[in-house]
């Protein structure tokens, strides 16, 4: 018990025996039960402890009693026991209500403890999941810049490799023309001169069988120089260059269409612009690509491409009839999900061009590649 306690309630002590001395010699005393009601009072103002409060409110009325038990003939008895009475229930009344009053304040005090212990754990919680999540979005960042710089090397190769095949088809188209090419019209003036030569120089009775085995060497190396020169157009298409994309793709779509069973046709706009040389290589090659998987995966019985100039584009649209492709795949085909769909969408991107997959008509599916205007006209 510290020093103040001690001397409050060594006061209140005092307070009440001299309010009860003042009382035993005061004649009628109505009025002193009032000063036990002020010193009760004193005692909530000061914030005196509770059985302080206790005590003042059991030993207030029972001296205030024993005044009446000592000189029961002091004053009116009946209006002196009323007077008691009525200020020891103010007395227990005032008491009372303070000490609800503190016990409600004691709850409260504990609920804002708790409330503040609640508050500091979940701050802490918080704060521990704050860090957790600003270490995994650092973690996601770095995870994010590793796929980006994955993806730009990625395109980078993917177009490098385009870049090398479409070099090497060229070389491969240049050296079959300069070898292979070259040596069957020899062969081709060989074969001519060798029966010639023969005609002079066998007997006539002869001439006839070898006439027939040099006629059937020459229908050979003719149909080997088509042969090569049907892949020299397929690797490096000379009619591309000459006459433009719309001819070139009618060619090859008679060849597929040869090849594969499956019907072909081309339409393109009237007065269809020729465009730049790398823009219109890379639409037959994108046209070659989609001809494979339509040929490989579709099960069509009829594919169609279109080229058509818009005020702001030019358009390609290879469509099948075959089975489609599903929404899935659609959704990834821009960025690549097959490695044909790949380097379609590689080559679009390298001449600035955007490639889409969409559901066909009626089935099927359709090949889109939008040239913006920029970029596909020729110098």
């Amino acid at each position: 018990m510290n020093k103040k306690l001690l001397i409050t309630n060594a006061a209140i002590v005092l307070g009440m025996v001299a309010i009860f001395i003042v009382d035993l010699n005061t004649p009628l005393g109505l009025a002193v039960p009032f000063f036990y009601l002020l010193l009760a009072l004193l005692a909530i103002g000061i914030e005196a402890e509770n059985r302080t409060l206790l005590a003042i409110a059991l030993f207030g009325p029972l001296l205030a009693g024993i005044k009446l038990l000592i000189l029961p003939a002091n004053g009116v008895v009946w209006l002196g026991q009323a007077n008691r009475l009525i200020f020891l229930l103010l007395i227990w009344l005032a008491v009372g209500l303070e000490l609800l009053r503190r016990a409600l304040e004691a709850g409260r005090r504990e609920n804002s403890r708790e409330l503040e212990r609640q508050v500091r754990e979940r701050t802490e919680a918080w704060r521990v999941a704050n860090r957790k999540l600003e270490t995994e979005v650092a973690e996601r960042k770095a995870a994010e810049a590793t796929i980006l710089d994955n993806t730009q090397r990625l395109q980078a190769l993917t177009q490098q490799l385009v870049e090398v095949q479409d070099a090497e088809r060229k070389a491969l188209a240049t050296e079959l023309h300069d070898r292979i090419g070259q040596n069957l019209s020899a062969l081709n003036m060989s074969l001519n001169l060798n029966l010639t030569l023969l005609a002079s120089q066998l007997p006539p009775q002869a001439m006839p069988a070898a006439r027939t085995r040099i006629n059937d060497a020459l229908a050979l190396v003719e149909q080997t120089t088509e042969a090569v020169r049907g892949v020299m157009e397929e690797l490096h298409p000379a009619l591309l260059e000459q006459y433009g994309l719309d001819t070139a793709l009618r060619w090859h779509g008679e060849e597929f269409s040869g090849r594969s069973g499956i019907a072909f046709k081309c339409a393109a706009g009237e007065h269809f612009p020729r465009l730049r040389a790398q823009v219109e290589t890379t639409l037959f090659r994108i046209v070659q690509e989609a001809l494979i998987n339509v040929a490989k995966h579709a099960k069509a019985t009829a594919v169609t491409v279109n080229l058509v100039q818009t005020e702001g584009a030019i358009a390609l649209r290879v469509s099948d009839d075959g089975h489609g492709i599903a929404p899935a795949r659609r959704r990834l085909a821009a960025v690549g999900s097959g490695w044909g769909l790949t380097i379609m969408a590689e080559r679009a991107r390298t001449i600035g061009a955007e490639l889409s997959i969409e559901p066909g008509a009626g089935k099927g599916t359709t090949v889109v590649v939008t040239v913006p205007n920029g970029f596909w006209e020729t110098a």
